[in-house]
């Protein structure tokens, strides 16, 4: 009988620690992601008529830079753009929306070359997301087990924690988050999350919001709301 009870709670055991493990990284959320990205526009190589051309307005109105309507849509969509002219590098922020008309920005790239989330805090490649603020607050930290060891592009090991420093029109519900991958879009092959699977809204992931220990560490390791100097070198076009 004795070994009758050793041999079940040999096999119960491993579970139980599973259990725990599973609930200690997770706490049971899982989050359907998306990505997205800060794309560069050649205006040599924009090909429209007159008719499909959009101004990139300032919140004050005045004309930023002229693009193709597609282009435009993109950067809308993006959130920021950079605009690459005859060699110079200009980039552009979504502000904000005055009579019904979207406005920009230009931001320097010395100091957040990806462009801004909200509350100014610049967008952090592969270690920032975008959510929901109903559920969320710019700042919170969530920690991701899916991420732990990826190496990404720039060979910057993940350590799973992601800071919440933008916010998105189709960011809906505390399950949804839309990771930044800098200058990589979803189809690119070097976009570490997007082969992980982060870009299929269908797929879920395990996530769980950091205590306040650790959201304050990751906020001092990735310098929110500000980059970290690596950051901004690479940054540089």
């Amino acid at each position: 009988m004795r070994t009758t009870k050793s041999f079940v709670l040999m096999l119960i055991f491993p579970l139980f620690v599973l259990g725990c493990a599973a609930s200690k990284n997770s706490d049971g959320l899982s989050m359907n992601p998306t990505i997205y990205y800060k794309p560069t526009i050649h205006q040599n190589k924009a090909k429209c008529s007159n008719g499909n051309l959009r101004d990139l307005l300032s919140p004050d109105g005045y004309t930023l830079v002229t693009l193709c309507d597609a282009d435009y849509k993109q950067c809308l969509m993006q959130g920021s753009c950079f605009v690459e002219d005859e060699g110079k590098i200009t980039s552009y922020n979504y502000h904000s929306t005055k009579e019904k008309i979207p406005r920009f920005i230009e931001v320097d790239l010395n100091t957040c070359p990806y462009g801004y989330g909200v509350r100014s805090s610049c967008l952090d490649p592969y270690f920032s997301a975008a959510a929901d603020l109903k559920y969320y607050n710019a700042g919170d930290v969530i920690y991701v087990p899916r991420l732990v060891g990826a190496v990404m592009p720039n060979g910057e090991v993940h350590d799973g924690y992601i800071v919440i420093r933008d916010s998105g029109g189709g960011v809906l519900g505390a399950n949804r988050f839309d990771f930044f991958t800098g200058f990589f879009n979803h189809l690119a092959k070097e976009n570490t999350l997007a082969r992980l699977g982060f870009g299929d809204p269908k797929n879920s992931f395990e996530f769980r919001l950091a205590n306040e220990e650790e959201a304050q560490a990751t906020r001092q390791r990735r310098n929110y709301p500000g980059l970290k100097r690596s950051i901004l070198e690479e940054g540089k076009l």
